[in-house]
């Protein structure tokens, strides 16, 4: 390239020559990554991509970013206090792993339309910044991708399931299908039947986040009974990773 040719003005040369098959702003990331030593100071990361990327879908990664980034800083302490506990390989090991999730995050947040989804991706990676464990990056892989498919409305439905169920939740494996049934009128949509909540509930249900509830044995087939659904463990560990302390 000509020596006065900007990095980041050459690589978005060399993209505009590549196929549409290809990725952009996954190879933007991967080579600001592979530039910049991913360990506890992120901001260098979101700076970068923020001053020399304006495309849409890299607007998309720095407002992950900067979500993440923003949550991690109330974080510090408790951070501080997990890397000095480190070995080095350890500190490695993490940083590796948090590395990965990374560039899985941004890619996740360049494929997601809505911003509210991406600040949700942002939230579920700065979590994984303070877990000591590199087996605990499936189960932030799969939060995040199912941070990319849920909506507003999706969340609103599935925190007040959790406002009625979640403390039993906590204190016990699972909830019984009578306790479940009882408690399900106490949401704000009480015992009415309407489309839109087994479209919601089947959609949390499809990720594991929810399970419907068999109708009660006294029903016969006329009878019109609106579906009823149960929380699951993992539907209230997706709404802990995707709230701000």
């Amino acid at each position: 390239m000509p020596a006065d040719d900007h990095p980041f003005d050459a690589l978005e040369k060399q993209f505009k020559m590549e196929t549409l098959t290809d990725s952009p702003v996954t190879k933007i990331a991967l080579d600001v990554i592979a530039n910049i030593p991913l360990t506890w100071p992120f901001d260098k990361l979101a700076k970068l991509l923020k001053e020399h990327l304006a495309a849409d879908k890299v607007e998309r990664i720095r407002v992950m970013l900067e979500t993440c980034m923003n949550e991690i800083r109330k974080h510090e302490s408790e951070i501080g206090q997990l890397r000095d506990a480190m070995t080095q390989e350890e500190c490695q090991s993490h940083e590796t792993v948090f590395r990965d999730l990374v560039l899985d995050a941004a890619r996740k947040a360049q494929n997601t339309r809505a911003k509210e989804r991406v600040k949700r991706i942002g939230l579920i990676l700065a979590n994984a910044a303070v877990k000591p464990k590199p087996a605990e990056a499936d189960e932030t892989e799969e939060m995040m991708r199912v941070a990319m498919e849920l909506s507003d409305r999706d969340i609103e439905f599935l925190k007040e399931l959790i406002k009625i169920e979640g403390a039993m939740l906590q204190a016990q494996d699972h909830i019984t299908r009578q306790t479940a049934h009882t408690k399900w009128e106490h949401g704000w949509w009480g015992a009415r039947i309407d489309p839109e909540i087994d479209s919601v509930f089947s959609k949390l249900e499809s990720f594991g986040l929810v399970a419907r509830l068999a109708p009660p044995n006294n029903l016969n087939i006329t009878a019109d009974f609106q579906n009823r659904y149960v929380l699951l463990k993992k539907g209230l560990r997706f709404s802990t990773l995707v709230q701000e302390a």
